[in-house]
């Protein structure tokens, strides 16, 4: 694509080299006249492009001012800066007004806050989430003389009439076959990007709680809300069920924890493909319950595989694979709502690839394969006897649900946060038994285990609410000085 400058509303919008593109812009001094014409002339020229944000430098103006309309009305911001941003984050498609014709995938904060003069010059603090956040950091980014191809994954050229990832699964028919909350972000990435979902399959009604209340699914909620049909055969092998399907004549069937095996004869009627979303790294961690056992094992990497759904369960060839990194502390909800967002990016990127003949078809290596079985009576209990890693790994894995178990006397209690300590730093005989409290201190337990010692932060004793270890030990001490 020919590099150069677009023309829009008597500023130009310098693209690709442009050298201001690269400078760190200043601090306005003074909030007047002139500073909000140019605003004003900012916000023109970036609805122009149709745009949803837009930086001073992007118009040759080396100052620290932005615009932003995300559908929400203008934000004019002056000076801005970063004050807060959340540890969770979230990879998505983006482009840029100073890169026409390119698109990639981020990773930025899900919520930040932002501290700024506005255009009276009184300050003021915008907080964003999604969209807004997004555009909050790409358009700060550009004051720093950053631009998202310096933060980008992986970046895609674009055909000139394509107008962004909404319009990349446009006119395909779907069908969407999901139950639990992991599936929504698929569900929802489907819609956004303009699949026709012609029919949601899902789970049928269960009782729920202690009262058995008949509750449907997540995605049978959500897709109600989206105002699409739902199905909930009991069976999706019966007759009835295969010729519900069949009436759709879809393009692609898309599949993410539905819950039940998906016979030949569903996986034979789309068009194009039968895609499934697995949250591990296929071959490794095939079965229903990829990421629990990934935390478990103390992976340091994890990922999502889109692949082509054979009747053998998550052995299907591959098409697309993405790796996410896992951090030492992260937990089982944390991991499966990163994988989740993950995953539905992955699932269009790989419904779009196989309809346009792009698409990789990688058989998996049987040799690598792993299994990943559901949770055993027992498993959730905490060995103290084992090194403090593995009991760190266990905690994170069962939380939030079911929790990792243990017993303070004769009190069962669950421990939903611990921390991994030097052992060096605690003292401590040899005949010191397993899961003995070291020391107790303002934010944790130290806890001797089978090798190395850990930090209990928070626990919950039968029947009450969750509490920090100090809070739960104050009163308990002549009980007991163990857990286990």
């Amino acid at each position: 694509m020919t590099k150069g400058d677009v023309l829009l509303s008597g500023f130009e919008i310098h693209t690709f080299d442009a050298p201001v593109l690269r400078k760190k812009a200043k601090p306005v001094r003074r909030v007047n006249n002139k500073v909000r014409e140019q605003l004003d002339a900012m916000l023109e020229a970036m609805r122009a492009a149709s745009g949803v944000g837009l930086a001073a430098p992007q118009v040759g103006i080396s100052k620290r001012m932005v615009v932003i309309d995300v559908g929400e009305g203008p934000h004019f911001l002056i000076n801005p800066e970063i004050v807060s941003q959340s540890a969770e984050t979230e990879t998505k498609w983006e482009g840029c007004l100073s890169w026409p014709g390119y698109l990639g995938e981020v990773e930025r904060p899900v919520k930040v806050c932002v501290k700024a003069l506005n255009r009276d010059g009184h300050e003021i603090w915008v907080e964003g989430e999604g969209l807004l956040a997004r555009a909050l950091c790409h358009e700060l980014d550009h004051l720093d003389g950053v631009l998202f191809i310096d933060r980008a994954k992986s970046i895609v050229e674009v055909e000139d009439d394509f107008t962004g990832p909404d319009e990349a699964l446009s006119g395909l028919k779907c069908i969407f076959m999901g139950s639990p909350e992991f599936a929504l972000p698929s569900l929802d990435g489907l819609v956004q990007a303009g699949a026709d979902v012609g029919l949601v399959v899902t789970q049928p009604d269960r009782p729920y709680g202690r009262k058995k209340i008949l509750t449907p699914t997540p995605v049978k909620q959500r897709a109600l809300e989206l105002g699409l049909e739902v199905f909930t055969p009991e069976n999706i092998s019966s007759p009835e069920a295969i010729e519900r399907l069949r009436l759709v004549e879809p393009d692609f069937i898309a599949v993410a924890a539905y819950g039940q095996r998906i016979p030949a004869q569903v996986l034979e009627l789309p068009k194009y493909a039968c895609l499934n979303v697995h949250p591990s790294l296929l071959p490794k961690y095939r079965g229903g319950n990829p990421i629990q056992r990934q935390i478990m094992a103390g992976e340091q990497k994890s990922g999502v595989t889109i692949i082509y759904m054979s009747e053998r369960m998550d052995a299907g060839d591959v098409c697309v694979q993405k790796t996410v990194d896992v951090d030492p502390n992260e937990t089982y909800g944390t991991l499966e709502r990163h994988l989740s967002v993950t995953g539905a990016d992955a699932l269009i990127e790989a419904i779009a690839l196989v309809y346009t003949g792009a698409a990789a078809r990688t058989p998996q290596d049987e040799g690598e394969s792993t299994y990943a079985p559901h949770l055993k009576p027992g498993e959730e209990i905490i060995d103290w006897q084992a090194p403090a890693e593995h009991i760190h790994n266990l905690v994170r894995a069962l939380s939030p649900v079911p929790g990792a178990v243990t017993l303070f006397g004769t009190e069962r209690t669950k421990i939903w946060r611990t921390q991994l300590l030097p052992s060096e730093s605690y003292a401590f005989s040899d005949d010191t038994a397993p899961g003995t409290i070291l020391k107790i201190d303002d934010t944790m337990a130290v806890v001797r285990c089978g090798q190395g010692v850990i930090g209990v932060l928070e626990v919950q004793p039968a029947g009450k609410t969750t509490m920090i270890a100090r809070a739960f030990l104050v009163g308990r001490q002549d009980r007991s000085n163990k857990f286990g």
